[in-house]
């Protein structure tokens, strides 16, 4: 008999009372931009891993916006990804740069280092590696492909902070990386992110492109503290059980894009050409002391995660018909979500979903199809059969394993397990 009691969320954000409290003391109390604690931040991050220049940003797209421009002359290609936020293309676009699409591993969801090489040109200015769902991508291989072509390679490890690759932290193989802060992070300052570099001459320039940015404006911020707010309220256990799952769930099951698309990101992609005037603003004083609060903690999450992947693995690797994400407990992968795939996957959520299980197919994309996109488009046909049948399976801490078990036992029985 499969359980017919409402779940746990298939997500739940890093925060708590505490940061709330912080943030609206702060906030009242005008303190918000008082203090030098971005620098202590930027040291303790390069002290952290052993990197010579830590830049704080407004957000991670952003410090890819300005490591690239740092980079490359105008009209340069960059190679990245199509498997990723329509945001981090057009990055690239706002920077002067052209992309050029490489195509990914399917289990990784990683750009394929194989692709990478294939692509490299005289007209390349720089290949950007995203570091997915915490997984990191074959970036020994790739950084040794850059370093031989002279190609410069920087690393989106937006969802990969305090993963290590034989015990050297993603973000640090090639010239420079970024990560983030934001509200879905694993490390929560509501909005903010980091670019780290050992280049002091890269570091400079990046620095002066932001340099006259004001700091992020309090009613700004404000709102998207009370956007976390929201999410927590929704995602309460007591409130998500009793009305919100249930009410989540017969939108799926009957189409209601109203409400389900609510619970996406992305839906409108478009093409930008220039940074938007909102991006243009620096981390504030506030934002790094959350950071640093939170910092000591991401070791014992991070394994936490790997525990529900394995958990994960265990219950499902025998299903012929999904793909999983390898499992690693180095701590290469870290898995923001643990994601699968299957080719009919709307059929198989909408199961679990009746059965009372929270889980979602993927929102991301296979941006070189996107007809915002057009002009680069590319053939990338494992991106795009990532995107159509990825499903989120969550690794949060909360998420304990009693919820994997009951969900794995659902998904078993899906497939007559």
């Amino acid at each position: 008999m499969l359980d017919k009691i409402a779940p746990m969320p298939r997500l739940m954000l890093y925060t708590c009372a505490a940061h709330y409290r912080h943030v609206l003391g702060e906030i009242l109390g005008r303190q918000m931009r008082q203090g030098e604690d971005v620098s202590v931040l930027e040291r303790r991050i390069e002290r952290h891993f052993d990197i010579g220049h830590a830049i704080a940003m407004p957000l991670a797209r952003v410090g890819i916006y300005a490591t690239i421009k740092s980079l490359i002359k105008p009209g340069q290609e960059v190679i990245l990804s199509p498997y990723t936020i329509a945001d981090v293309i057009n990055m690239v676009v706002c920077a002067g740069g052209v992309p050029v699409f490489a195509d990914i591993d399917r289990e990784t969801c990683n750009i394929s280092a194989a692709a990478v090489e294939a692509l490299i040109t005289e007209s390349t200015g720089a290949v950007l590696v995203t570091h997915f769902y915490g997984l990191m991508c074959d970036i020994e291989r790739i950084a040794a492909v850059c370093q031989a072509k002279g190609v410069p390679l920087v690393e989106d490890a937006a969802q990969s902070f305090e993963a290590r690759q034989n015990g050297k932290p993603a973000g640090t193989f090639g010239v420079a990386g970024i990560y983030s802060f934001g509200m879905y992070k694993n490390v929560n300052a509501f909005f903010g992110g980091m670019v780290v570099t050992g280049d002091a001459d890269l570091a400079g320039r990046i620095r002066r492109e932001i340099a006259d940015w004001p700091f992020q404006p309090a009613d700004g911020y404000a709102k998207k503290v009370f956007s976390a707010i929201t999410i927590d309220g929704v995602t309460h256990p007591l409130f998500f059980r009793t009305l919100f799952f249930w009410l989540f769930r017969w939108a799926f099951l009957n189409n209601v894009d109203a409400i389900n698309n609510k619970l996406k990101i992305d839906i409108a992609p478009e093409l930008k050409h220039q940074l938007p005037e909102s991006y243009k603003i620096n981390m504030t004083p506030l934002q790094a002391r959350l950071i640093l609060r939170q910092l000591d903690g991401v070791e014992a999450i991070n394994q936490q995660r790997i525990a529900a992947a394995r958990r994960w693995h265990e219950g499902l690797s025998d299903i012929k018909d999904l793909i999983l994400p390898p499992l690693r407990s180095d701590g290469s992968h870290v898995y923001w979500y643990f994601p699968i795939q299957y080719d009919r996957r709307h059929d198989l959520v909408a199961f679990a979903m009746r059965h009372c299980r929270d889980i979602t197919e993927s929102y991301h994309r296979n941006c070189a199809a996107l007809p915002c996109f057009a002009e680069f488009a590319r053939s990338c046909p494992n991106a795009q059969a990532t995107a159509d049948s990825l499903i989120y399976l969550p690794a949060y801490p909360r998420y304990g394993a009693d919820e994997i078990d009951k969900t794995i036992k659902v998904i078993r029985a899906y497939f007559g397990k």
